[in-house]
């Protein structure tokens, strides 16, 4: 990962064999020596811990102390023209390229005191000190992950990291949990790593499962079981409810292949899993266990099934039953709750029909006139599961109450769609709301209602986490699942709305939430004259607007084409005073374009892989290219950037393969593109498995779309 004025080694999965002669492979620990000759005016990291540093003219030669023994994946090295910080309470130090000097004050302590809590929290849980000999780490300004965990020398994306003074209390939080999530790798993964990359789920699982934990001290005002509920169960639901599902534990031939493992399902469905494992079994059997396995397999390799043998000594439970189910089948259940003849309420799982269980807990609220309670449910057979040994004849059930059980739960839209009562607590709330969109996904409700549902909530919601994800499944549902009829129809008055309640609301995460979704869905002429006097400073929104806002303005201005857009494009590239940010820029701006041609070279440029090096910024470039307002124009992409899918699994990083479909599908709801998948699909039957399902996964929502838009089209006036 070479630029003109720093470089850094990224070697995850299996890319150590580019530089060593090796097996590249987890179980083959090793012990590094390393020595760097760098520019003087350059400053390093590596693993071990810096030995010696002599200076000669414009070189110096750097030397490090030996490793503890390290999978090859985890060797890593950064060089270049940082600044650097250190911790006066710890000595671990920081480089980073961030110039805007008033950001980096305002962020540097708070990041060294999370690292410090997640190392002192996870020395607690494990009983195991640090395993490594220092703790450092170094911000890249387009690093190709949110955060890599190489012992000693963490490498983390920068503006995931240095936050703008209006954060908002869901970015802190999603700061707080990566930090967490790389130093939890320090046990999880380095200290004890997997045999084969088919279990690399087993040192994410636990980097996401720690990181949830650890957190909420540092954040005590938040809910962190609603915390929990948000940030894992809709990406996998998004996965588990397409035809591209898998297990969590994957089959694996060749490692070549090993970044087609990654996705939700390990990272957001894994740690669902194990929160429910560990109230299986019992929250102090599981940490017991978890030391047990951690000291039996320290600085070695150790699989899935050598852990499920340890947390056997601590549980009677059936583990078999649980892992056959939660770990090693695709999917998950369809549950509804029937009444037999003497009004006695059951649960039944209505696609059981392989003889697996579903182990796992969760409530249902049951209200009468006169009764309301929340009800417990356990499944622990294939048999129905009794839910109430007597109810009343009127008793109305609101499933998966608090949104904890995993399934796809039936439920009466009736219920679902009337207005969520503002007195239930927001664990209800969000769990319902994940309720109606699961309901509308599978077309039990036109999507005209749902948007209107939506609205309600916008109005009146106050909590900022859920808040952002019903913005979310607003601008989801307005740009893929209204016709464009129905935008037109609509936008003056959502604009009017959105932009009277960002402007009115007092509270940072709220506003800044709203802000986002206003300068996404923004259409109306009305509405396009506010984006452009927020990106000229021209209103107050009531919070500092940062050198990114203004970027993301001025772009939301070019897509829209608004008078003058292209030289506001040129003016927000002068305004931009970090020389990375300005490169990013200008390698977006052709996607941006007003001119086809423009747009149409942009695309070209992607065949060739030294224009794909910076993959976040491609990705981008890729989302303008297909926005809602170009698609008419960009569908002809479709095909073509599918034909480049097995190149880019072969040459791209982990996440870059799935990155690209989601950004190439992402908003298509036309017969047109949904057409070109299906093309590609059959005329590729050799396409691999792993491939075909991120491909299946991303084009999950546009399938769904695409038959929405139809049945909406059916039910217009002719």
């Amino acid at each position: 990962n070479r630029n003109t004025d720093y470089l850094y080694t990224l070697f995850v999965p299996g890319r150590a064999s580019t530089c060593f002669p090796l097996f590249d492979q987890p179980d083959l620990k090793a012990i590094y020596k390393l020595e760097l000759s760098i520019p003087s005016a350059w400053k390093a990291i590596a693993n071990g811990k810096l030995v010696s540093s002599e200076t000669s003219g414009d070189k110096t030669n750097l030397r490090y102390s030996e490793t503890k023994p390290t999978s090859s994946y985890q060797f890593a090295f950064a060089a270049g023209n940082f600044l650097e910080a250190k911790d006066p309470v710890s000595g671990m130090t920081m480089l980073y390229r961030e110039t805007d000097s008033v950001k980096v004050a305002k962020n540097v302590a708070k990041i060294f005191e999370l690292h410090r809590q997640s190392l002192a929290w996870l020395k607690e849980y494990t009983g195991i000190d640090y395993p490594y000999e220092k703790f450092d780490f170094a911000l890249m300004p387009a690093f190709q992950f949110g955060g890599m965990e190489h012992p000693g020398s963490i490498f983390y994306r920068e503006s995931s990291l240095f936050l703008e003074p209006s954060a908002s209390v869901n970015e802190e939080l999603r700061r707080a949990g990566l930090i967490a999530h790389e130093t939890a790798h320090m046990w999880f993964g380095n200290l004890v790593t997997m045999k084969w990359f088919n279990d690399v789920w087993l040192k994410e699982v636990f980097a996401n499962f720690m990181a949830a934990k650890m957190v909420s001290p540092a954040f005590p005002e938040v809910n962190h079981d609603l915390r929990f509920l948000m940030a894992h169960y809709p990406a996998a639901y998004a996965i588990d409810r397409s035809a591209g599902t898998h297990p969590v534990q994957q089959p694996l031939d060749n490692l070549r292949n090993a970044g087609s493992v990654y996705g939700a399902i390990i990272y957001q469905k894994a740690p669902i899993m194990m929160r429910n494992l560990e109230t299986w079994i019992g929250v102090d059997n599981f940490q017991t266990g978890l030391r047990d396995y951690l000291k039996t397999y320290a600085y070695q390799n150790a699989t899935w099934d050598d852990l499920v043998t340890i947390l056997k000594k601590y549980t009677k439970q059936d583990l078999e039953v649980w892992n056959k189910a939660w770990i090693k089948t695709a999917g998950m259940p369809e549950i509804e709750v029937t009444r037999d003849a003497t009004s006695k309420f059951f649960v039944h799982v209505v696609n059981d029909t392989s003889g697996i269980v579903w182990p796992q807990t969760f409530d249902y609220k049951l209200d009468a006139k006169y009764i309301h309670r929340v009800q417990p449910v356990t499944v622990r057979s294939s048999s129905d599961a009794l839910l109430s040994k007597w109810i009343e004849a009127d008793m109305q059930i609101i499933p998966n109450y608090r949104g904890k059980g995993y399934g796809y739960f039936h439920s009466s839209v009736d219920l679902l769609l009337g207005e969520i009562p503002k007195e239930l607590d927001v664990e209800a709330r969000a769990g319902m709301w994940m309720s109606v969109w699961e309901t509308f996904l599978h077309g039990e409700f036109p999507v005209t209602t749902l948007f209107g549902s939506i609205l309600k909530s916008i109005d009146s919601e106050t909590d900022p986490l859920l808040l952002e994800y019903i913005a979310d499944k607003l601008s989801q549902t307005y740009w893929q699942f209204l016709l464009p009829e129905q935008r037109n129809s609509i936008s003056k008055d959502l604009d009017q709305r959105l932009f009277k309640r960002m402007m009115s609301i007092k509270d940072k995460s709220l506003k800044r939430t709203l802000f986002s979704t206003f300068s996404d869905v923004v259409s109306s002429p009305e509405g396009i004259a506010n984006l452009k006097k927020l990106w000229a400073d021209e209103i107050a929104i009531g919070f500092d607007l940062s050198e990114r806002d203004h970027i993301q303005l001025a772009s939301a201005l070019a897509i829209r084409e608004v008078e003058g857009h292209a030289e506001i494009l040129h003016e927000q590239l002068k305004r931009i005073s970090n020389p990375d940010r300005v490169a990013e820029m200008e390698f977006v701006m052709p996607a941006l374009s007003s001119d086809p041609h423009e747009r149409d070279l942009f695309f070209r440029r992607l065949a060739y892989k030294e224009n794909l090096v910076r993959e976040p910024w491609v990705l981008e470039g890729v989302r303008y290219l297909h926005h809602p307002l170009r698609q008419a124009n960009s569908v002809q992409y479709v095909k073509k950037s599918l034909m480049m899918l097995e190149e880019l699994q072969r040459t791209g990083d982990i996440f870059f393969p799935k990155g690209w479909l989601d950004a190439t599908l992402g908003s298509y709801q036309s017969k047109e593109a949904a057409d070109a998948v299906r093309e590609y699909l059959k005329e590729n039957t050799g396409l691999r498995q792993d491939l075909r399902n991120k491909l299946l996964q991303s084009s999950d929502m546009l399938f769904r779309a695409e038959a929405i838009a139809g049945k909406n089209r059916a039910l217009e006036p002719k």
